[in-house]
C-alpha cells in the first residue's frame, strides 16, 4: 500500500512538470518560428505577462553584474582548452557534439578530459567518473550525462564539479590530458578557452527571443559575437540548415558556420549486449520512452528509421526511474505487442540494474557531411595542436 500510494505522489508530480514544461514551452516557442528578428520577437512576445518580462529584466541585470565579475578572474589551464555550448536551455546537442570532439583527439592520438558541471550530480570536489560500476548508482552522483559520456568513450576521463578550473587543475595533476572539452561551457567565464563553439538548433534557435523566465535564451543574442565558431544541429538535410546559416553570417559576419544532422545509427539491447543497425529493426512493433528535453524529436527518429510506434512515454529531463514507471511502461508494452522498449542512451544510464535488460538504447551519432573536414579544420587550427607523430 505504501510503494502504491508513494508511485501514485511520483505521477502526479511527473504530470504537473510536465504540464508546466507544457506551457513554457507554448510561450517559449510560439509556432516554433525557426529565426529571429526584433520585430518577429517583439510581435511574439507582445502578450506576455508583465510578471514574466520585469523577471527577464532582473534576470538579465544579474547576469551582466555576474559575467562582468568571472571575467575580472579568469583562469588559464595548463592545457588547451575547446568549449562547447548553447545560448539557450534545452537539448540542442551538446553532450553527442562533446563526445564527437572527443572521438576525434582520441583518433589522431591526443589524450582529452571532459570537464562538465553534471546536472544533478550530488558531488561537491571535482571528481573523476568511474569507469566501472553500476550506472544508475553513478547517475545520482555524478549525473547522468557525465556517466553517458564516461561510457561512450573508455580511453577518455570525464571529471564533475561545480569548480570546472578545480576539475581541471585535479585532471592535470593526474597525468594524461593533452587538451581538455569543456562541455555546457559558454555561459562558464570564469574559465578561459582557446574556441568556443556555440550549438544553434535550427528548428528553433531563438525561441521568442526573450531572456529566462520569459523566453528560452540564458543570455542575450548579441553575445554570440564571442563565439569562435558556431555549429548548426539537428538539420535534417544540408538544405535544413541554409536559412539559419545566412542569418548567422549576417549577425555575425566572419565566425564560421558549420552544420550537422542527428542520425540513428544502432539499436543497443540490454547492458552491454548486442547492437544492431537499426535498419534491421525497421518495421518492428516498440514502446518508446524518454526523460530529455523535446523527446517528440526521439520518437520522430524511431519513426523515421522505419521503426512501429505503439505507444510513447514523456519523462521531466533527468527523471530519476521508479519501479511505477517500469509498470507502466511494461504493460503498454505487454497490450500493445511490442517487440522492444527502447528509450536514449541519456536515458539507459539511469535506469537501475534489474530493468536495464529488458530495454534497448538508440544510438545517435553526428553527421557534419560536407562540413566534416572543415571543421576539424577548425577545432585543430583553434587549439594550436598538432597530431601526436605529426612534423
Amino acid at each position: 500500500m505504501t510503494r502504491g500510494f508513494m508511485n501514485g505522489i511520483s505521477e502526479l508530480r511527473a504530470n504537473a512538470r510536465k504540464k508546466t514544461n507544457r506551457l513554457m514551452s507554448s510561450i517559449w516557442y510560439p509556432g516554433h518560428t525557426p529565426l529571429y528578428s526584433e520585430a518577429a520577437g517583439a510581435v511574439a512576445t507582445d502578450g506576455l505577462p508583465a510578471l514574466l518580462k520585469a523577471a527577464s529584466c532582473l534576470y538579465e541585470k544579474a547576469l551582466r553584474t555576474d559575467q562582468a565579475r568571472k571575467r575580472k578572474g579568469r583562469i588559464r589551464l595548463p592545457a588547451p582548452v575547446i568549449s562547447v555550448g548553447n545560448l539557450s536551455v534545452g537539448g540542442t546537442g551538446k553532450t553527442p557534439l562533446t563526445i564527437w570532439i572527443c572521438r576525434h583527439f582520441i583518433d589522431i592520438g591526443l589524450r582529452p578530459a571532459v570537464l562538465t558541471r553534471g546536472y544533478g550530480s550530488s558531488a561537491g570536489a571535482p571528481g573523476l567518473v568511474p569507469s566501472s560500476g553500476g550506472t544508475a548508482e553513478l547517475a545520482n552522483i555524478f549525473g547522468d550525462e557525465p556517466v553517458m559520456i564516461s561510457g561512450c568513450l573508455p580511453a577518455a576521463r570525464v571529471w564533475v564539479g561545480r569548480d570546472r578550473a578545480a576539475s581541471g587543475s585535479a585532471a592535470f595533476a593526474r597525468g594524461g590530458v593533452d587538451v581538455f572539452v569543456l562541455d555546457d561551457g559558454f555561459q562558464h567565464l570564469a574559465l578561459e578557452r582557446d574556441l568556443d563553439i556555440v550549438l544553434l538548433d535550427c528548428r528553433s534557435p531563438f525561441g521568442n527571443g526573450r531572456m529566462l523566465p520569459a523566453g528560452p535564451l540564458r543570455e542575450p543574442i548579441s553575445n554570440l559575437k564571442r563565439a569562435d565558431a558556431f555549429v548548426i544541429t539537428h538539420a535534417a538535410e544540408d538544405i535544413d540548415g541554409v536559412p539559419l546559416k545566412n542569418e548567422l553570417r549576417r549577425l555575425f559576419p566572419g565566425i564560421p558556420v558549420f552544420s550537422c544532422r542527428h542520425i540513428m545509427k544502432a539499436i543497443s539491447l540490454g547492458k552491454g549486449g548486442p547492437s544492431f543497425p537499426v535498419n534491421l529493426l525497421a518495421g518492428r512493433g516498440a514502446v518508446a520512452f524518454a526523460g530529455i528535453a523535446g523527446p517528440e524529436g526521439f520518437f520522430g527518429q524511431l519513426r523515421h528509421a522505419g521503426i512501429r510506434i505503439c505507444d510513447s512515454v514523456s519523462f521531466p529531463d533527468h527523471h530519476r526511474y521508479t519501479g511505477g514507471d517500469f509498470s507502466k511502461i511494461f504493460r503498454l508494452a505487454s497490450g500493445c505487442g511490442a517487440e522492444l522498449i527502447v528509450t536514449t542512451e541519456k536515458d539507459a544510464v539511469r535506469i537501475p540494474s534489474p530493468y536495464r535488460e529488458a530495454m534497448a538504447a538508440a544510438q545517435i551519432e553526428l553527421d557534419f557531411g560536407s562540413d566534416r573536414e572543415g571543421f576539424r579544420a577548425l577545432i585543430m587550427a583553434g587549439l594550436g595542436i598538432r597530431p601526436k607523430g605529426a612534423p
